[in-house]
């Protein structure tokens, strides 16, 4: 008795001390859909989608495998059961189409339908058994974000809790979404309790903002915030540094939180898409607006905090930088390369990562999620993330310089140059300059682009 009893602590504490199953794969650089197609392929029950975008062409190889023959053969016998949640970035009819596409494949798609858009991009896997994944991130699941975008993508492998806690939700949308094209009859029970084993990962979801009302989200009453307030939270817990990539900055709360902690001496590193940039002329005109509650609506709405957090005008100024993923010299191209991650770094220890735009309409008017890491659980994906972050702080910023440089011989030259580039992290005032070079040969800049 006694060896069985020390056996079994031995395999508890073997257990408690072992890491968690949680891979970070990146775009452009890794093979996530490959990592994807290859948790679709164990398989056994289930795959629940909820997601803001997919292609539905064989390029994509997660579409490829579920128009497999044996994956087909799975779905018609019921074997496997496949449901989406589809919102799509396209027009309603080219949505629509989409979807009609998918169900022909034999999956089961739904939508909201309604003014609050899903933006999740995950799925789970098995959910209801001990062999079970979760796939989550900021990436949508189109080949346009696989090869030009920066995002992330999270792998959890029989992390019970934190996979039900997103079966959970995909359950309570799937309840309210509208039924597209043919209904299938799955006999799929919701999950109505969390899990079979404990997960250190913490999971927000702004559903948390809204109530049920004659079959669709409302927003409550009260003040909301869901995923805004956490991020302040830990914000305002820094104690060193915060490394923060978000494709934008539009929170008045987190940006306060920001301008505390460059205060209290807290070195804040930032990175944005090409989209947030705005012209020198543009910036001069434009100042934070005065604000007694911050949580109102016109506290945040057409407000870009990475740029007035790019000035030298308040208080740990100096302990601030902003940098910028900048790829064309015509910015209205802001979307082809675009930084899309939405993650935070506080201390180098804890991550916050998801689908949530740090905007209003991120908060009020999407369906996101934020997952929450800590080096000490899971410190392998965390510090997956600090090395993308710190290959986006410092992207190809060796090519600056030399580009820099062609850009002038052309302008004085009059000859030709390319003005689409590889993505090159790069501070406001470096933009500034590349766009301005034409004012010192009289010309603008863009004459000298192909």
């Amino acid at each position: 008795m006694k060896n069985i009893l020390a056996l079994a602590l031995l395999i508890a504490l073997s257990i408690s001390f072992t890491e968690a199953n949680v891979t970070a794969l990146f775009h452009p650089y890794d093979d996530t859909f490959g990592a994807i197609t290859e948790r679709f392929e164990k398989a056994q029950e289930t795959i629940d989608m909820a997601l803001y975008n997919l292609d539905d062409s064989d390029n994509n190889p997660i579409i490829a495998f579920i128009n497999s023959e044996e994956t087909q053969k799975r779905l018609k016998s019921g074997e496997l059961k496949i449901r989406l949640i589809f919102e799509g970035y396209e027009k309603k009819e080219k949505n629509f189409e989409k979807m009609m596409t998918f169900e022909a494949m034999g999956i089961d798609v739904r939508t909201l339908g309604m003014s609050k858009k899903m933006h999740h991009k995950f799925a789970t896997i098995d959910s209801r058994l001990a062999e079970n994944h979760l796939i989550t991130g900021s990436a949508n699941w189109s080949m346009m974000s696989r090869r030009h975008y920066s995002e992330n993508i999270l792998f959890f492998d029989g992390e019970d809790a934190v996979t039900t806690t997103y079966q959970a939700e995909f359950d309570f949308l799937w309840s309210i979404a509208k039924e597209v094209g043919r209904a299938v009859i799955y006999d799929i029970p919701q999950v109505l309790s969390v899990a079979k084993n404990t997960s250190d990962a913490k999971v927000y979801f702004n559903t948390e903002n809204f109530e049920v009302k004659r079959g669709s989200l409302h927003k409550k009453r009260e003040i909301g915030f869901h995923l805004t307030k956490r991020i302040v939270e830990v914000i305002d817990n820094a104690d060193s540094s915060l490394e923060i990539a978000t494709t934008r900055l539009k929170l008045r709360p987190i940006y306060n939180a920001i301008l505390r902690a460059a205060k209290r001496g807290v070195k804040v590193d930032i990175i944005v898409t090409m989209g947030e940039y705005e012209h020198v002329y543009s910036r001069r005109r434009k100042k934070v607006q005065p604000c007694e509650n911050e949580f109102k609506r016109e506290c945040s709405s057409g407000q870009n905090f990475a740029m007035f957090l790019g000035r030298n005008n308040y208080e740990g100024h100096e302990n601030v930088n902003v940098r910028v993923k900048f790829f064309n010299l015509n910015t209205a191209a802001y979307l082809n390369k675009q930084m899309h991650s939405k993650y935070l770094i506080i201390d180098k220890e804890l991550l916050l990562t998801g689908s949530f735009n740090w905007s209003y309409s991120g908060e009020f008017n999407h369906i996101e999620n934020v997952v929450e890491l800590h080096i000490n659980d899971f410190s392998s994906a965390v510090s997956e993330f600090q090395n993308d972050f710190d290959n986006l702080w410092d992207l190809r910023r060796k090519t600056y310089r030399p580009f820099r440089n062609s850009l002038y011989d052309a302008l004085e030259n009059g000859t030709k140059i390319k003005c689409s580039f590889d993505p090159i992290s790069l501070t406001i005032k470096e933009i500034d300059g590349l766009l301005l070079a034409g004012k010192k040969f009289k010309k603008k800049t863009r004459s000298a682009c192909k």
